[in-house]
């Protein structure tokens, strides 16, 4: 496991002009939900606006009517799914995704959880440089809870499905020539399941942006996809017994029955803008991560607006959170746990300016720089960039 050191962002140059990217291919897994890689994305493009991106065609499951990411104009659509992803037919959009052609590129740069953008055909002599989220959660770390969302009569097709899908996806992971993730957890387990090393460039957070603020801090919240594996239903179990305010911010296949669920002390926003949603952090007592993250870039974020957060003492909380300075990190996440946690914010004083350093870690330039160093790096081994 490498980790890029992380250092004040500069712009970078090539033979005296700005980079803009034009040799650079940036291929997703989707353009239609925001999320962890979704805001490396949007770093990627603002930095490098000539650069060449693409995605599959998915359709969203947490922005709704009109809503779009800003950014989501800048990529090419291409044959995926007309429904939402399916982590299942991950071998189908792979088989998809070969079939795309890049135009000319000297570095073609893929990011990745559930595990198809790798297998974009790199155009000759260019470098493939993979950025992993993680493992893919539906395979290694809660098959169970995705299968639960499937229909009943699929499930067992689906735990049988379980190790050839393991298999393809390590044939896939093999393809990049270089590996990038989020996270030192995220590295060792990426090197345990595919037996090569991962450097760590942690995901930008735009600390220019979420910044502290004034204003009374009146809600404990949540910020997070409405799905299984991100367990919010601990938390609205937690809040039952408990008098404070819960605000949960998200959408998601689950969000209907998380509203049934829910004791009337919790509000639900659905998905919010990035100007209401800083809001809701720096007015926050508490932001609560009720899943194990393999990163969890809502983690870094609420900590550079000064809130503290609640987490598992596990994956990339224990690089974002100081257990007893910046947040709590629970042994255990169960309900009476997070329950328990909250109850301490009162008999605690966590300080803003600490939380605040600790999420600058995580600052959009330090990314930037990190990344533009690869991406030098990469141009040398592929001989330049493309002419024509």
């Amino acid at each position: 496991m490498l980790e890029v050191p992380a250092v004040a962002a500069t712009p970078s140059r090539i033979d005296g002009t700005l980079d803009r990217g034009e040799d650079l291919a940036l291929v997703l897994e989707q353009a239609a939900d925001p999320g962890g890689n979704e805001r490396i994305v949007a770093a990627l493009l603002d930095r490098y606006p000539a650069a060449q991106a693409l995605a599959p065609t998915f359709a969203s499951t947490i922005l709704t009517g009109s809503q779009r990411l800003h950014w989501a104009r800048s990529i090419r659509l291409t044959a995926g799914g007309r429904g939402r992803r399916r982590w299942f037919l991950a071998p189908l959009y792979c088989r998809r995704m070969a079939r795309v052609r890049l135009e000319p590129a000297t570095v073609v740069l893929s990011l990745t959880q559930p595990g198809w953008s790798p297998a974009v055909t790199v155009p000759p002599g260019a470098r493939h440089v993979c950025y992993s989220s993680g493992l893919p959660r539906a395979l290694y770390h809660a098959p169970a809870v995705y299968r639960r969302d499937e229909p009943a009569l699929l499930r067992p097709l689906l735990w049988a499905a379980g190790p050839p899908l393991r298999a393809h996806h390590r044939r896939i992971m093999r393809r990049p020539d270089r590996l990038i993730t989020n996270s030192r957890a995220t590295a060792r387990a990426l090197e345990r399941v595919h037996g090569r090393p991962a450097e760590v460039i942690h995901p930008p957070v735009r600390t220019d942006f979420f910044t502290p603020g004034p204003g009374a801090r009146d809600h404990v919240l949540v910020v997070a996809r409405l799905t299984g594996q991100k367990r919010v239903e601990a938390v609205l179990d937690a809040f039952a017994g408990l008098p404070d305010r819960l605000v949960v911010v998200g959408n998601g296949i689950r969000a209907a029955r998380l509203r049934e669920r829910a004791p009337a002390n919790v509000r639900f926003t659905g998905y919010v803008d990035d100007e209401e949603l800083r809001e809701l952090y720096r007015r926050s007592r508490a932001l609560v991560c009720p899943s194990v993250e393999d990163f969890g870039i809502v983690m870094a974020e609420a900590q550079a607006t000064g809130t503290p957060v609640i987490a598992p003492r596990a994956g990339g909380a224990l690089e974002i959170v100081r257990d007893g300075e910046t947040g709590i990190l629970l042994d255990r996440g169960e309900p009476a746990d997070i329950a328990a946690a909250v109850r301490a914010l009162d008999g605690r004083s966590f300080s803003p300016a600490a939380c605040r350093a600790a999420g600058e870690r995580f600052s959009e330039g330090r990314f930037l720089e990190a990344f533009a160093r690869v991406l030098a790096e990469e141009r040398v081994l592929a001989g330049g960039r493309p002419q024509g």
